[in-house]
């Protein structure tokens, strides 16, 4: 007998397990009653900083029948998938989340695809970033966006998603066999880290060979030959065709000379909404008071994370934190020559000085221009201004304090960034429109939670949160215009983190190839 037992409210200060049993016997469930303990759910009512819980939800497995109150667990019937049997060379172009998944599902299905990625494998990847850091030495093709894994692999790892979707299970269990934390199947905000999810990445590219896929690194889509609406060859590396039947895009969302290549080609683009912004970074000691009050040095709690928002009510726009990295670490993200941007990443523990994440504001697909790529081009102009003020690889740096008030800040400042940072009054750097959100929503931020701001600094900028060009698809994923491209994940701009992105390339795998029982 199997039964679910949810919103068990433990007091975050004692043993949580013994606190579980403790609340199951108040509830007529004796210890020696229980098989086994199932977490499905683990989250954080922290909205008392005197006084946070841990809420669970648990299914727990019965040695015996016993009459109780809570719900007997129902056997879920899950969904078949079965093949369709299509016949023909499948390529995908892209070892991101959405590249890789893909993959796995069409080796599950019986097919073998061929997966291309212009970066190099993971080990490789790492020495190349390195060197990046210490020597200002860019691979175009090897950096924090590009290469096996894509760019999520140097993230924070961060699971969390609001798309409702059947594959989601499967796409965690997938995780674990490959190496990621057994909690992240219950936690409320599951990550894996930068470090974990390197090993990650590996393993669930030998599972893909192992089930016969190829994959080749160092391999650029470089062109596409199309007859009768249908993609015939592809051009790796400007010298070698390859004929495919069919074409899975999972490019990222940094992929410029990708989209420029299929407009070249008149596959059907069109611009999107994006956001641009800076990273703020605050002390995690701060940030952990802010969110956990007296709780802050708490094991179980862990470094603090956060999400906030802000609406500009007369412009109908919106101010948002993203990809929140706590006890982590600010990256510069540029994977074009001259060119620098920030992003943010965390390792497993957590554990950093730092906390920081995106401020950005959100840019409407005809705030810069109505032609395609205008937006593109936003994100270029910024990126490039960065490198031509700085005079190398590396971030602008302004206090928050100091941007509300539009001085320049004249000291040095401690950071996790590990490249030039270089002091810059960001009133004078940002668009006017980008200023005025990001000045009203933290003004709002610094009332309601002045620890947020109060020793935080601003670095910039963070123009890559998502594509901001849509490969656009018909209801079924494939290309309006070309009958055997099949868009998917970030770079498609039909998704919006390593989960989401991982659901598409299943979701039209299974629309496309195969077929439910």
């Amino acid at each position: 007998m199997k039964i679910k037992v949810e919103n068990i409210k433990i007091p975050v200060n004692i043993n949580q397990k013994k606190g579980i049993y403790e609340y199951l016997k108040k509830n007529g469930i004796n210890k020696n009653c229980i098989n086994k303990i199932e977490y499905k759910k683990r989250s954080i009512d922290s909205r008392n900083k005197n006084s946070i819980f841990l809420l669970y939800n648990v299914e727990i497995e019965l040695n015996k029948k016993i009459n109780t109150k809570f719900e007997e667990v129902k056997e879920k019937k899950l969904k078949k998938i079965k093949s369709k049997n299509i016949e023909g060379i499948i390529a995908i172009i892209g070892t991101g989340p959405a590249g890789l998944f893909a993959a796995y599902r069409l080796c599950k299905l019986g097919y073998k695809p061929i997966i291309f990625e212009r970066g190099k494998k993971i080990d490789e990847r790492d020495r190349d970033i390195e060197l990046f850091i210490k020597e200002n030495e860019l691979n175009s093709n090897s950096n924090i966006q590009f290469g096996e894994g894509g760019a999520g692999t140097y993230s924070d790892g961060k699971l969390t998603t609001r798309v409702k979707s059947i594959y989601k299970d499967e796409i965690f269990k997938t995780l674990v066999e490959c190496g990621a934390q057994k909690e992240i199947l219950f936690d409320y905000k599951p990550h894996i880290g930068t470090d974990v999810l390197k090993v990650v990445v590996t393993n669930l590219r030998k599972k893909i060979e192992s089930m016969g896929g190829e994959f080749y690194f160092n391999s650029i889509l470089t062109d596409i030959k199309i007859k009768n609406k249908k993609i015939s060859q592809i051009e790796i590396n400007k010298n070698e065709l390859i004929d495919i039947d069919y074409l899975f895009l999972a490019i990222g969302h940094s992929s410029r000379d990708t989209y420029y290549m299929l407009n070249k080609n008149n596959v059907f683009l069109e611009n999107k909404d994006f956001a641009v912004g800076a990273r703020i970074e605050s002390p995690r000691y701060d940030i952990d008071r802010m969110q956990h009050g007296k709780f802050y040095n708490s094991e179980i709690l862990g470094s603090a994370t956060y999400n906030f928002t802000y609406n500009n009510q007369n412009e109908k726009r919106g101010v948002f934190s993203f990809c929140m990295c706590p006890g982590g670490e600010i990256v510069n993200a540029a994977s074009e020559k001259n060119t620098s941007l920030v992003n943010g990443m965390s390792y497993s523990q957590r554990d950093g000085k730092f906390s920081n994440s995106a401020i950005v504001v959100a840019i409407r697909e005809n705030d810069y221009g109505n032609k395609l790529f205008d937006g593109m081009k936003l994100q270029e102009k910024l990126e490039k201004q960065t490198y031509e003020i700085i005079s190398t690889y590396g971030a602008l740096y302004q206090s928050v304090n100091d941007f509300l008030k539009n001085n320049k800040t004249k000291q040095e400042i401690e950071s996790s960034y590990k490249m030039n940072l270089y002091s810059y009054n960001l009133n004078n750097f940002f668009p006017e429109v980008i200023n005025r959100n990001m000045i009203n929503a933290l003004k709002y931020w610094q009332k309601k939670m002045p620890l947020f701001t109060k020793n935080a600094n601003l670095i910039a900028p963070e123009t890559r949160t998502s594509a901001p060009i849509r490969i656009t698809r018909d209801k079924t994923g494939k290309s309006i215009n070309i009958e055997n491209l099949f868009p998917i994940g970030e770079g498609a701009g039909y998704a919006g983190g390593i989960i989401s992105a991982a659901i598409d390339g299943m979701k039209v795998v299974d629309m496309n190839f195969g077929e439910f029982e």
